[in-house]
This record gives C-alpha cells, sequence and structure tokens, in this order.
C-alpha cells in the first residue's frame, strides 16, 4: 500500500490517510492496540507510534485516531516513514498541540444527574456536584432494584477550552437546570414506587420558552427554561434575545439550538454568534454553520480565518474545504501559513479543492460515520 494523499477531517483529532489500494466493498477494520495482531503489518507500524489511537480502515482510506495532545506534523511524518516515504526530521523534539477540544459526560442515576466526567483523549478528569445531589440519590438508590444499571454516562456537547473552566461552566448548568425542585420531584416519583419490579420516571415535557421568562433577574431561572426547550423556528425570537444574554452558559446554548433550527431565517443570528467574545460561543457557531450547509454564510467563514482563535480558524478552513468557492482563494492563500499546523493544512487542503476545480467533499466524513453506524 502507498499513500495518495492525507486529508482532515471534521474532527481535529482524526486525519484521513488515502491509499492506492481499496478493500473489498463492504469490508472495514477497526483497529486499535487491542486487536492489533490482526491488522496488516502497515496498521500495526502506526499503532506502534506514540500518541496514535487507533485506525479506522474502509475502502481506500485509513482513519488515524490521534492522541488530542500529540502533534500532527510529527504523527504524519511517521506514518508516512510507515509507507516508506522519505522524510526530513524537523525537530528532535516532539511539540504537544491541544485543540481546546474536550469531551462532556453526566453520570446520572435515573434523571438525577450524579458527576461529570471530563476528557481530551488523554487525560480524564471527574468533578463533583453539590451535596444535595448525592443527598437526594442516597435518598432513593435503597429503593431502586438494580443500582447499578440505572446509572449511566451521558454525553453531552463537545466543549473548548481547560478542564478547570469547563468543569466549573458544567457544574454551574447543572445545577441552574436541576433545581432543588426538580430534583425532590424526581425522588417523591421514586420513592413512591419503591419495591416495584420496574420502575419509570414520567418524561419530561418541554413547555414554551417566552421573552418575559429570559428577562428573569436570576440567571439560574433563563438557563433553565433554555435548556428544557425542544427548539423550533416560533423560538427564534427568544434564541435572538439569548445571544445578548450576559451569562457565556445561555449565549452557547442559543447558538446550538439556532444550528438545530437551521434555515435561512438563522443565518443571520450565527453571523452575529460568530463574533461573540466568548471562544466556545463563536467556535459553537461555526459548528452551526457547517452543519446548516448553507454557501451563504461563506464570507463570514472567510472572515473568521482571522479569528484571535485556532479553534474558530480551524473550524472556518473545514467549512471552506467544504462550501468554499473561488472567492476564497485569496483569504486561503494567507491562511495556508497559518502558525497553528492544523489550520495551516485546513486551508491549503481547501486550496487545493478549489483551485483544483473539484467537488466539495463535506461527504468523506458522513461515510466514516455512516460505515461506522453499520457496525
Amino acid at each position: 500500500m502507498k499513500i495518495k494523499a492525507i486529508e482532515p477531517t471534521p474532527s481535529p483529532n482524526t486525519m484521513k490517510v488515502i491509499l492506492n489500494e481499496v478493500l473489498p466493498s463492504g469490508a472495514r477494520n477497526n483497529y486499535t492496540n487491542e486487536n492489533k495482531e490482526q491488522a496488516p503489518m502497515q496498521v500495526q507500524e502506526i499503532l506502534k507510534i506514540e500518541g496514535i489511537k487507533g485506525v479506522y480502515h474502509v475502502a481506500d482510506f485509513l482513519a488515524v485516531e490521534r492522541n488530542a495532545k500529540y502533534d500532527w506534523k510529527v504523527l504524519l511524518q511517521q506514518v508516512r516513514s510507515v509507507f516508506g516515504e522519505e522524510v526530513v526530521e524537523e525537530s528532535e523534539e516532539q511539540q504537544l498541540a491541544h485543540f481546546g477540544e474536550v469531551k462532556v459526560f453526566v453520570q446520572m442515576f435515573f434523571t438525577i444527574p450524579m458527576q461529570v466526567k471530563l476528557t481530551d483523549g488523554t487525560t480524564e478528569e471527574r468533578v463533583g456536584l453539590p451535596d444535595r445531589f448525592k443527598e437526594s440519590i442516597m435518598k432513593v438508590q435503597m429503593s431502586a432494584p438494580n443500582v447499578v444499571k440505572e446509572r449511566k454516562w451521558v454525553e453531552q456537547s463537545t466543549r473548548y477550552g481547560n478542564f478547570e473552566e469547563i468543569g466549573k461552566e458544567v457544574v454551574e448548568e447543572i445545577v441552574a437546570a436541576y433545581s432543588e425542585e426538580r430534583v425532590n420531584e424526581t425522588v417523591t416519583e421514586l420513592l413512591n414506587q419503591a419495591g416495584a419490579v420496574e420502575v419509570t420516571i414520567q418524561k419530561r415535557e418541554p413547555y414554551k420558552v417566552t421573552e418575559e421568562m429570559m428577562k428573569d433577574a436570576d440567571w439560574k431561572n433563563r438557563f433553565a427554561a433554555l435548556e428544557q426547550m425542544d427548539p423550533t423556528e416560533d423560538d427564534i425570537p427568544v434564541l435572538k434575545m439569548a445571544l445578548d444574554d450576559e451569562k457565556v452558559s445561555i449565549r452557547r446554548l442559543a447558538t446550538a439550538y439556532l444550528g438545530m433550527v437551521k434555515g435561512e431565517e438563522v443565518l443571520p443570528l450565527l453571523y452575529k454568534a460568530l463574533l461573540d467574545r466568548s471562544v466556545s460561543v463563536r467556535r459553537t457557531a461555526g459548528d452551526c454553520l457547517s452543519d446548516v450547509g448553507d454557501p451563504a454564510a461563506m464570507f463570514v467563514m472567510i472572515k473568521s480565518l482571522k479569528d484571535s482563535s485556532k479553534l474558530v480558524r480551524w473550524r472556518a478552513a473545514m467549512f471552506l474545504f467544504e462550501l468554499g468557492d473561488e472567492s476564497a482563494i485569496p483569504a486561503l492563500k494567507v491562511a495556508q501559513d497559518d502558525p497553528e499546523f492544523e489550520v495551516a493544512m485546513q486551508a491549503r487542503l481547501a486550496l487545493e479543492r478549489i483551485e483544483g476545480g473539484e467537488e466539495a467533499k463535506g461527504s468523506v466524513w458522513k461515510q466514516m460515520t455512516e460505515s461506522r453506524k453499520g457496525e
């Protein structure tokens, strides 16, 4: 096997290595250190590289996943070397690169939060909640037919930043969304079913959020109202109002909801969020614009190539790789010299696609995810 090209994917921790050989139709293999003996020799060598977590092989490419703190520039040199390519070592010291992407999980006991888990792919940290959550769980866990079974980790939206800031923010949001009254109602519902073979919790029905609710003096009440929303086009006026909220958590959530609503009407609001003072909100807005997939957003994403945050610049370059046209060429030529390797590489690939007249390749990630779903 030989490498034809290397391209980034929507995940900063996964690179697509395109090969000159194709697997039989329908064949796909997921390799980690646990089953590396089953992999082809070259894949085994890739898995030996410090910083590589796994390799997914499907069709004519490998999806190579890294630990978030390792520099792609160094890792890809070693991957190329596995396939017999000569590479020039630019530095003996391996620099660590961290894109700031943090996965967030909340452990739930039925519908009561227990604790928070944060991970960047290498490091894991757990964050406790205020005592009232632990006390509530202690009241009801003796009545549960299977305590272990009812505990589960629920993944939340990806955050960007350091563990301390994210942990504090997530705990604040949980405290706001799960008021004492809400938790006590769940406790009462569980205690009333003590001894039952199967315990059921009544599904929480979303209520209409009004502009008046978003004027509440307590941000916790504003967040709690927004958190339970099932957003539709009718909620756009409230979400527009929330974009000006003083609390970052509320602005970020409103931005994410606008991305869920989609449609032309949300575009100006997402453009506004892309200028927010918080990096987390700006990056969320970029993700949403990519999900909406409207080329009309190209002009704001071109501007975002100059954002102060590498997270936002990378998202802008990816958007232009997916949907950009000739109007993005001047900005991409500048961005290909970005000091951040991932940003520069993504900009170069977007530039190559556009100048080469190739069709936008946003469907690549869909192919990968759809293949994994079929496993």
